[in-house]
């Protein structure tokens, strides 16, 4: 593929990197309309899309050098993520709470606003899968489908003229699909926090599926010391999910449905 898109002198630009930031305009973009339907202002989503983009990406890039150890030394190494090398997950488990300690700061409405952010992230993270298609990585098992892909490029992480699985655009388009859903719900919920359980059981699921056909194997395993390798990182994750999206369903459905005095 072209894991490049250009360079400036010696100095490369990178299509995951691009795309990825790309993703995250359209989130922050698509989330400043969403919040103004409701009322907030666009000063205090930046303030809440900043805090949980720097959190995410110590979370991200964190998850990914305790994976792959091997492939990144040195701290010069831990921070370089020019060239990929970011976990979701990662991204998740402190990009949440951070997102959360700021719109309790501000006295925002905290399920309101995560609903909104929620049915703007799949549509960026889509994006940014569509960066690593273009950069080798999060790649498929070989495979003998008439859609397989086949990278050549040496500066792809993917096996060089192996027919693969194309993963990253199976993730891709299901995040789009999952997007269009949810922005659907937004008008149509009936209670503050449906859309981010929604959202987080949605995508949960469909990684779970994805999960068992990626090819990059060194992701490593959930609770390797009792399960064996039956479920890689990210679907035991994926599986914990679900739990809290069964126990937040529960909760949150009892309360009070969501009114126009109510937003």
């Amino acid at each position: 593929m072209h894991p490049i898109l250009f360079n400036i002198g010696s100095f490369s630009i990178h299509t995951y990197g691009f795309l990825g930031a790309v993703g995250f305009l359209l989130v922050v973009g698509l989330s400043i309309w969403r919040a103004r339907q409701i009322g907030e202002s666009s000063d205090g989503i930046v303030d809440i899309i900043f805090w949980a983009a720097v959190f995410g990406v110590i979370g991200s890039r964190g998850l990914w050098v305790l994976q792959n150890p091997e492939m990144a030394p040195t701290p010069g190494d831990w921070v370089n993520i020019r060239q990929g090398g970011l976990v979701f997950y990662g991204a998740m488990i402190l990009g949440i709470p951070a997102a959360m300690v700021v719109m309790w700061r501000r006295k925002m409405p905290m399920l309101a606003i995560s609903d909104v952010f929620a049915a703007a992230l799949p549509l960026g993270h889509g994006v940014s899968r569509i960066g690593c298609f273009f950069a080798g990585c999060c790649y498929g098992t070989p495979t003998d489908v008439p859609w397989a892909v086949v990278f050549n490029n040496s500066l792809a992480d993917a096996p060089a003229g192996v027919p693969l699985h194309p993963t990253q655009l199976y993730e891709a388009a299901t995040l789009f699909a999952i997007t269009g859903i949810l922005q659907v719900m937004l008008g149509k919920k009936r209670f503050h926090g449906q859309v981010l359980l929604t959202y987080l059981g949605l995508y949960a699921m469909s990684r779970f599926v994805i999960e068992t056909l990626r090819g990059d194997i060194t992701r490593g395993y959930f609770w390797e010391e009792v399960l064996g390798q039956s479920l890689t990182l990210s679907q035991g994750v994926a599986v914990l999910s679900l739990a809290v999206v069964a126990v937040g369903w529960t909760v949150l459905s009892r309360r009070a449905p969501v009114t126009e005095a109510n937003p």
